[in-house]
């Protein structure tokens, strides 16, 4: 059985008119949740969850959610749940909170029969007459005999009111998402401090997430521009680009990202606009339905840290590795400025079984000799592993014959050291295990 939601625009003072940017930016949102979204009645969102409610844990934790997020967009909505579109419209303008929200067929007749006449905008054209005959609410009006209220009305009323009571099958116009992201919002205020232009920006963020997982796909980068007053001492726009290391499509980590690239923007004028756009999209890869952790949640961690350190940093003061392919240690480390998103990293070809240090020493330290072991620290060295022998640098002019070593002191700790043998018993230590 269909379950429907609608938002519904609620003026306390009357209606108003409801501008088509807010409703699409409300669709946008709602996208989350299901992808049968559709304008309604030029005032409401409505959309189809009944296969939405095992991934989002039940009705209740469904319209939480979408509460949720419909008030970073807007308050004055109401929210109807009902078996049918046309019910939940009519259930969401009702004054009763307790009769909004209804699953069962019976439970939205008892509760849409209450409504009173005026309700339904299609009794309009036919209310006086209806109200003289003692039709006051929804229920009498359908108690009438069907074949004079066909005779004597419109066929629209008819329809509308079976659609109400989910008696009748109803044709919508879905929503279609842009193929290119790109929303701007305008508040009513000036805006100069993080915290209000972290507010305004969670529509646009909103709208972002249902877009994206509309279709499936996910962002490595994208854009907020804050415009501002433009005048005599006009400026350009400020522009704040967030760059993750791992494609993401959730809130949580475009609002993480933002928050700590906003503490270090210093605005020289408030900002009147908002607009964000979205870079590239790719496709999202599936999630893992295993019964285990995933590994690769601790890689998605590890990403979120770096891209939260490049946004409090720099991403000048970020290095990643970059190794080459040579066999000696210092030759082969190498390392590169930059985000963690602008290159990947593609170590070379595994070792083996052959220990490497965590930690490489810039230059090789020279260590003393005592009884023909190495020293360091005043300590003697144990050698547990090894020899491990590289010969190479012969057509490069610099001929290099080592013999490398794993080291343990006294109290554990290990050392990766090595022997000249062209030097002969002299020792080095080049690295550090962690």
């Amino acid at each position: 059985m269909p379950l429907w939601i609608c938002l519904r625009w609620h003026e306390p003072h009357g209606p108003v008119p409801i501008p088509r940017s807010a409703l699409e930016s409300l669709a946008l949102a709602m996208l989350q949740y299901s992808p049968q979204v559709a304008c309604f009645r030029q005032d409401s969102i409505v959309l189809e969850v009944s296969a939405s409610l095992s991934l989002f844990h039940g009705v209740r934790r469904l319209c939480r959610r979408v509460r949720h997020t419909a008030s970073a967009l807007t308050d004055s909505f109401r929210l109807g749940l009902a078996p049918s579109a046309t019910g939940a419209w009519l259930l969401a303008g009702s004054p009763v909170a307790a009769h909004r929200r209804v699953v069962r067929a019976v439970s939205l007749a008892r509760n849409v029969g209450e409504l009173p006449l005026h309700s339904l905008p299609e009794t309009q054209a036919h209310r006086r007459w209806l109200e003289g005959i003692g039709c006051r609410d929804l229920n009498a009006l359908r108690k009438l005999p069907r074949q004079g209220l066909q005779q004597r009305t419109r066929p629209e009323l008819v329809h509308a009111l079976d659609a109400a009571y989910a008696q009748a099958p109803e044709t919508l116009s879905w929503f279609v998402p842009p193929s290119i992201f790109q929303l701007m919002r305008e508040p009513d205020f000036h805006l100069s401090h993080d915290t209000a232009i972290m507010a305004v920006a969670q529509p646009l963020l909103q709208a972002l997430c249902g877009w994206l997982q509309h279709r499936q796909h996910a962002l490595h980068d994208l854009t907020l521009v804050l415009h501002h007053e433009k005048g005599r001492h006009a400026c350009e726009p400020t522009r704040i680009a967030l760059r993750f290391s791992a494609a993401t499509w959730r809130l949580d980590d475009f609002n993480r990202l933002l928050q700590e690239r906003l503490r270090h923007i210093v605005l020289h004028r408030a900002a009147v606009r908002l607009e964000l756009v979205s870079g590239s999209p790719h496709p999202r890869a599936p999630v893992s339905d295993t019964l285990f952790p995933d590994p690769s949640r601790q890689a998605q961690d590890e990403h979120r840290l770096l891209d939260l350190l490049a946004a409090r940093l720099g991403a000048d003061v970020i290095r990643r590795p970059q190794p080459c392919v040579h066999h000696l240690p210092e030759r082969a480390n190498q390392w590169a400025h930059g985000h963690p998103a602008s290159a990947p990293f593609n170590p070379p070809a595994a070792l083996g079984a052959r220990p490497r240090p965590f930690w490489l020493l810039a230059t090789p330290l020279a260590l003393a000799v005592r009884q023909e072991r190495p020293i360091h620290q005043g300590q003697p060295l144990r050698l547990v592993q090894g020899p491990e022998r590289i010969e190479t640098g012969w057509n490069e002019g610099l001929h290099q014959r080592r013999d490398y070593f794993v080291a343990e002191d006294p109290q554990g700790a290990r050392y990766w050291v090595y022997r000249e043998r062209e030097a002969g018993h002299g020792w080095f230590l080049q690295g550090l295990f962690a």
